[in-house]
């Protein structure tokens, strides 16, 4: 725990801290500007945050830049640090003395406090402690929103940081873990599709492959079961394989004259003529003064359009040429085909080369089936582990829910004597509330973000809690004495600002003046210059 500050501009140091209850006093005439809040930003400071130089400027630019010397305390060890405002990033080891020793980064430091507080949550110890440190000016002290570091934080990071708070995160990440690691799968297989490297299947073209793969290998089957007969009678298995040759030969000729149909069609208009000068004379002799040269005028445009569309014509037959070269190339490869049959007929061999031909097409089918399934299958994976993700997810909620609600309802009745509306958290994947709608007044407000971050401190390892003095000034004296009354019962630190406290009872201006680090007043103002 923190026991100690040194700073050479305080009014009084070192500033020495005890277990449990630290207060922070202002006067009975709740003096403003005397240095409350900036101690408690200073203790942040300390704990490794940066609030200190961004709402505290003023303090750095009238007295210049601060040292501050500190120690902590673990199983009777003592620790001792520096940092400064000038070089915030930077935390020094020091010894007793505070001589300076060695230099770690304030995440590194940070780093080693959460071990050395030995807390099991699984953020980051800032992440941790932050929203829970309740300064003014720090924003982080909005009744509605209790769990966000800041507001305009987006509350499903303020959610993940409530259940890394409490310890059970780990089932969610290593879930969140596997559904990144299928992700990356799904990607690496979309991209061998994108790339050529893999065929690219529809459901439908792999059913198609199913059913193929299943009617080939019962042919292989019946080659297999029924092989002494095949070899006894190859021409069987010959004749089998003949007709489904013959067979595709046929459709490819049918294809090939249709085809050559449409060439020849195509060479017929193509080699059509315009009409010659000396039909046009000869209209003469069977119309009186024929406009010849309109007639003329009309045949050099049809001409024009010929040309063009002998061009087309003309590439419509290269196309169709190519396609019954096709034919022609397909057709000699099944000729081949069935010339060899032939040629085997008497020969064992055929029916080797036969289940060799078959067992290549199956395995070819599977392997592009093979892929489908891997992509479908990760696919699957993630929609699955992601089902999984958002119950287990909301099953944690829940049990954190029911965890603060129940110690919100304990603590509520302990501080308020007459029956209040009792606060509530909801809690979601991305979203919660905090519902204390019913509780219109701003005191009662603040009392129900005290109490909901009483319920976090104690169902957790939050290792401190920070209370400024702007969540107590308008909460009902009775209240702040019940509030007084909770703090008492940790442990662990609490450092809070207050003013007034001759307003609360005799037992609460006890306790808060035996916890009393520092008072002060317009006469006695944290630091030893006033400028203000």
């Amino acid at each position: 725990m923190l026991k100690e500050i040194n700073c050479n501009k305080f009014i009084k140091s070192p500033l020495v801290f005890q277990d449990g209850l630290n207060a922070v006093l202002g006067d009975n005439f709740s003096t403003n500007s005397i240095g409350k809040s900036t101690l408690l930003m200073i203790i942040d400071f300390i704990f490794g945050g940066n609030s200190f130089i961004e709402n505290n400027s003023g303090s750095i630019k009238e007295l210049g830049h601060l040292t501050f010397n500190f120690k902590f305390e673990f199983n009777s060890k003592s620790y001792y640090f520096s940092r400064s405002t000038e070089s915030s990033e930077i935390v020094g080891i020091c010894d007793q003395d505070y001589n300076f020793i060695n230099e770690l980064s304030t995440d590194t430091y940070t780093a080693n406090l959460k071990l050395l507080y030995n807390v099991n949550f699984e953020s980051s110890f800032r992440a941790a402690v932050n929203p829970y440190s309740r300064i003014w000016k720090k924003d982080n002290y909005n009744v509605d929103k209790p769990i966000i570091n800041f507001s305009k934080e987006a509350e499903a990071i303020s959610v993940e940081n409530l259940i890394k708070l409490f310890g059970l995160h780990s089932v969610i990440s290593q879930t969140a873990n596997q559904i990144k690691d299928q992700e990356e799968s799904k990607k690496i297989l979309a991209g061998m599709v994108r790339k050529n490297f893999a065929p690219k299947l529809t459901k439908t073209e792999f059913q198609k492959n199913e059913n193929e793969i299943e009617r080939l290998n019962n042919e292989i089957a019946d080659i297999q079961n029924n092989l002494l007969k095949f070899t006894l009678n190859i021409e069987e298995l010959s004749n089998k394989e003949l007709i489904e040759l013959k067979t595709q030969k046929q459709k490819l000729l049918e294809a090939q004259a249709k085809v050559q149909n449409k060439i020849r069609r195509l060479e017929l208009n193509i080699g059509s003529t315009s009409v010659k000068n000396k039909y046009f004379n000869r209209l003469s002799e069977f119309f009186e003064n024929p406009n010849e040269k309109k007639i003329q005028e009309i045949e050099s445009f049809h001409s024009s359009i010929s040309k063009i569309l002998k061009r087309e014509l003309e590439a419509t037959k290269t196309l169709l040429e190519r396609e019954n070269n096709e034919f022609k190339v397909q057709t000699l490869l099944i000729d081949k085909k069935i010339e060899g049959l032939l040629s085997n007929v008497e020969s064992p061999k055929f029916i080797v080369e036969k289940i060799y031909d078959l067992t290549i097409q199956v395995n070819r089918l599977k392997e592009s089936n093979k892929f489908y399934q891997q992509r479908e299958d990760v696919i699957q994976e993630v929609k699955t582990l992601n089902f999984s993700l958002d119950e287990t997810i909301k099953n944690i909620l829940k049990d954190i829910e029911t965890k603060i609600n129940s110690e919100l309802v304990r603590i509520n009745k302990e501080i308020h004597s007459e029956k209040k509306k009792i606060p509530r958290i909801s809690l979601s994947r991305k979203a919660f509330k905090y519902d204390h709608s019913s509780n219109t007044g701003t005191g009662k407000s603040y009392a129900d973000l005290i109490e909901f971050d009483l319920a976090i401190f104690k169902l957790t390892n939050l290792p401190f809690l920070i209370h400024d003095s702007v969540l107590f000034k308008n909460v009902e004296d009775m209240a702040v004495d019940k509030i007084i009354s909770q703090y008492t019962q940790f442990k662990k630190q609490i450092f809070i600002s207050l003013d007034g406290i001759n307003r609360y009872t005799s037992e609460s201006q006890d306790i808060l003046n035996e916890k009393c680090v520092l008072q002060l007043s317009e006469t006695k103002k944290l630091f030893n210059r006033d400028w203000r």
